[in-house]
């Protein structure tokens, strides 16, 4: 035991010496396209965990909230991390001139609810309440707003790997995601992932059926021989390749057995009872065909400690340079539009009113923003007259207002759309460009 402990803290050091020598590498020069993909993808990691600690402090029960119930650091908080994977990117990503990058991201309301009553009651606790998350959901989904620039540290290998994957595919992009890491929460994700990746091919391989009504760990149960020879096995097989940091600060590790090894291992627990009948050589040798696989594959995963996460700063855009107070503003848009009297189809009526209300918050958000003053004393309106760019920019950011409230007056006459926007991303492509 203190031979693998041993081997598994050395393998997780040195794959982490290789990971900051990396990271310690000159910082590459990228082209146009490559600074925005690279933008675009920390803007998404960014959004990853947002929303992830959005649901971890709902309130699970009145006390407690969803990370006190499933456990920080624990499989509770993997598993809720793994389902996330599942939220998508929706409309384009917003790129501004001065390298920022924003994406929106949602996740169905009512999936989350069905993941967190899973998680809960397997923690031992009551469905949760989850009030205050269901009150931030906004046509039956959680939204989240990710930003992100390219990361400064990306080794060549990398940059080829994020532009040659989808942009729906969750793929490690290191150190991207582990900026708040320590050094030891690091080498402790791998730890934990390594002791999880052989207990999950051990129940991988147990669970193999021999026959029709029994399992392989039918066959070794109760042989102190058979269950020594089966996890000699397991335990002895090397990692397949590297630790993968993932961007949602899991660790994941990969083991695989040969087929045809795992064979010849039950036909040798099957010889230490020649008496048995339960399970045949030849029902031993069936499951090569039956698994249609010359290996299995397990994968084990590992978060480091809370401790070992270091907490957010609260930054302004530009480190040093304090926010004026036309920054810190935010502006709402508001728009009510009537029932249209010329449309009899009551749900298509609606649907009109409602659009025709949100596309007057956008008006009059758009009025609101032009009006603001710059540092240099002129108007956006005025500079966007002559900076191309920088009204590209403004299109961008008028794009990101989020809807805080969308739904019929207390009359059921009209329709209210009510959007909002904060100054701050303003302030940061308004400055002047190096």
């Amino acid at each position: 035991m203190m031979t693998t402990l041993c081997r598994t803290i050395g393998f997780a050091i040195a794959t982490l010496s290789l990971a900051m020598a990396a990271a310690a590498a000159p910082a590459p020069t990228y082209t146009p396209a490559q600074a925005r993909l690279l933008a675009i993808r920390a803007a998404q990691v960014d959004g990853y965990q947002r929303l992830a600690e959005l649901i971890l402090g709902a309130h699970a029960l009145p006390q407690k909230t969803v990370g006190d119930v499933i456990g920080r650091g624990t499989d509770g908080e993997i598993a809720l991390r793994l389902f996330l994977r599942s939220a998508r990117t929706i409309g384009d990503p917003r790129v501004y001139s001065d390298g920022a990058a924003e994406v929106d991201i949602e996740i169905p309301f009512d999936g989350v609810v069905q993941k967190l009553t899973e998680l809960c009651r397997a923690a031992g606790t009551a469905a949760p309440a989850l009030a205050d998350l269901r009150a931030q959901a906004v046509d039956g989904q959680l939204r989240v707003e990710g930003r992100g620039r390219p990361a400064q540290d990306l080794p060549p290998e990398v940059v080829q790997k994020v532009e040659g994957a989808r942009l729906d595919e969750f793929i490690e992009i290191y150190p991207t995601g582990w900026e708040r890491v320590t050094a030891e929460g690091r080498v402790e994700a791998v730890r934990r992932a390594r002791i999880s990746v052989y207990a999950a091919l051990n129940e991988l391989v147990r669970a193999l059926r021999v026959g029709q009504a029994y399992t392989v760990g039918d066959m070794v149960r109760g042989s102190i021989s058979g269950e020594a020879q089966l996890e000699a096995l397991i335990r002895g097989l090397p990692v397949a390749g590297a630790p993968r940091l993932m961007p949602d600060c899991v660790a994941e590790v990969s083991v695989s057995v040969d087929v045809r090894d795992l064979i010849r291992v039950l036909r040798e627990i099957r010889a230490l009872t020649p008496s048995e009948t339960r399970w045949t050589d030849e029902q031993i040798e069936q499951l090569s065909a039956q698994l249609k696989t010359d290996r299995l594959t397990a994968t084990g995963r590992g978060m480091p400690a809370p401790q070992q996460v270091r907490p957010e700063e609260a930054l302004s855009e530009a480190a040093g340079v304090p926010l004026p107070d036309w920054a810190a503003r935010v502006l709402e848009g508001r728009g009510v539009a009537k029932r249209p009297i010329d449309v009899e189809d009551d749900a298509e009526a609606r649907l009109l009113t409602a659009r025709s209300a949100k596309a007057m918050a956008v008006v009059n958000l758009e009025r609101q923003v032009e009006a603001v003053k710059l540092d240099d004393g002129g108007t956006v309106r005025e500079r966007m007259a002559k900076d191309e760019v920088f009204r590209r920019d403004v299109a961008a950011l008028l794009a990101s207002a989020k809807i805080v409230k969308y739904e019929p007056t207390a009359d059921g006459k009209q329709w209210e759309a009510v959007l909002r926007l904060p100054l701050q991303r303003l302030w940061g492509f308004a400055r002047p460009r190096q």
